[in-house]
C-alpha cells in the first residue's frame, strides 16, 4: 500500500491556494433495499437454504370405496450464500496529513471510504440484473477479474424459459413473453406480456402461483425503457389507453417504477412482485454479516503514516426467482 504523499497533491500545501474543495460523486442512495430481500445480523459464514413444496390438486375417489390417491411433498433446491468481505484503505504520510489534509480541513475525505463501499454494494447488486440471463459473469475491480456464479437453486439463470420444476414437471418461464415473442421491448404491449408471463408461473407441484402480483418495474435511469414507461404509466394514471389516440381505459394496472443508475444494459427492463420482498423465499437475497464500518486513524509507528479503512461483509444471490421477470428489450 502506497500512502498519499505531498507530491500527489501539491495544491494542498501551496500557500498561494486559498480555497480547496472536495469533489465526489455525491451520496449514493441505498437502492438495493428496493429490490432485494435484506437480512442483517447474519452470523453464519456459509448459509444454505432449501424448501419443501405443498401438494397438487385432490383426485377423484372412484369407484365407491376406492383407495384415496396418496401424494407427498417434494424437496426444493438448495442454494448456498457465502459471506464476502469488501473494503478500501486510505493512507497518508505524516507530512501530507499535517501540512495538507489537516491544514486544509479536508479530514472529511475519510468519509469517501464509506461511500466507496456503498458504490461497490450497489454495483454488485445491479450486476445480478444486468447478468440475469447468464449463470456466471466476470466482475472487475482494483483487485482484477473475478468469476461470479449467479445461477439459482435449479442451476439456471435468474431469467430463463426453462426453469426446472421441483417435481420434474413442465418447466416454468420468467422471461417476458407474449406467446410468440420473448424479451419484448419496453412498451404498453410488453406490460401485458409481463402480466401474462407471471400468470403462467407454476409452483413446485404445478399449481398456478395465485399470489403473484407484479407491481414494480425496474429500469436503467435515463434509458429508453425509463422514458417509455414514464409515458405509458403517465397515461395509465390518467385512465387513458397508452400509445393510442382513443379514450379507452388501460388494459393493465398502474406500476411502481425503480430507476437504477448503476444498471449498464440500457435496453433491459424488469418486473417484480414487491409484496414478496423480505419474505426470504423468492427473488434476490442480501445477507449481511457486517455493515459498513469506518476504522481509524491507525498510526504506523515507524513512519508516522496515518491510515483509515472501511469494510463490510455480505452475500447476495437467489434460490428461487419466481417473483422476478426480465426482458432484454430485443423482441426476439
Amino acid at each position: 500500500m502506497i500512502p498519499m504523499h505531498l507530491t500527489d497533491a501539491a495544491d494542498l500545501y501551496d500557500p498561494s491556494i486559498q480555497k480547496m474543495f472536495l469533489k465526489t460523486a455525491g451520496s449514493d442512495p441505498e437502492d438495493y433495499k428496493k429490490y432485494y430481500s435484506v437480512e442483517t445480523g447474519v452470523v453464519d459464514y456459509i448459509r444454505k437454504d432449501s424448501s419443501l413444496s405443498g401438494l397438487g390438486e385432490a383426485d377423484i375417489v372412484d369407484p365407491e370405496n376406492a383407495v384415496i390417491t396418496a401424494e407427498s411433498p417434494v424437496q426444493g433446491f438448495d442454494q448456498t450464500f457465502t459471506q464476502v468481505e469488501f473494503g478500501k484503505v486510505l493512507a497518508f504520510t505524516k507530512r501530507m496529513w499535517k501540512f495538507g489534509i489537516k491544514k486544509r480541513d479536508m479530514m472529511k475525505i475519510t468519509s469517501e471510504l464509506r461511500a466507496a463501499c456503498i458504490r461497490k454494494r450497489e454495483r454488485l447488486c445491479a450486476e445480478r440484473l444486468d447478468n440475469g440471463w447468464d449463470t456466471t459473469y466476470t466482475s472487475t475491480d482494483g483487485r482484477g477479474n473475478r468469476t461470479v456464479t449467479v445461477s439459482g437453486g435449479d442451476s439456471a439463470a435468474l431469467f430463463s424459459a426453462s426453469h426446472t420444476r421441483e417435481d420434474g414437471g413442465t418447466a416454468w418461464n420468467n422471461i417476458v413473453y407474449d406467446g410468440s415473442t420473448y424479451n419484448m421491448d419496453a412498451d404498453y404491449d410488453a406490460l401485458k406480456a409481463l402480466l401474462r408471463t407471471a400468470s403462467n408461473v407454476t409452483d413446485p407441484k404445478g399449481n398456478l402461483m395465485q399470489d403473484l402480483n407484479v407491481d414494480t418495474l425496474i429500469v436503467r435511469k435515463g434509458s429508453t425503457p425509463y422514458f417509455k414507461f414514464m409515458e405509458v404509466l403517465g397515461a395509465i394514471k390518467k385512465g387513458w389507453k397508452p400509445v393510442s389516440a382513443d379514450h379507452d381505459a388501460s388494459g393493465v394496472p398502474d406500476f411502481k417504477m425503480i430507476a437504477l443508475p448503476r444498471l449498464t444494459n440500457v435496453a433491459y427492463w424488469y418486473g417484480m412482485d414487491s409484496s414478496h420482498l423480505n419474505g426470504y423465499q423468492y427473488g434476490l437475497q442480501y445477507l449481511e454479516s457486517q455493515p459498513i464500518e469506518l476504522e481509524g486513524p491507525n498510526l504506523v509507528f515507524k513512519t508516522g503514516e496515518i491510515q483509515y479503512k472501511a469494510t463490510n461483509m455480505f452475500a447476495i444471490g437467489h434460490n428461487d426467482g419466481r417473483t422476478m421477470f426480465g426482458s432484454k428489450g430485443t423482441n426476439a
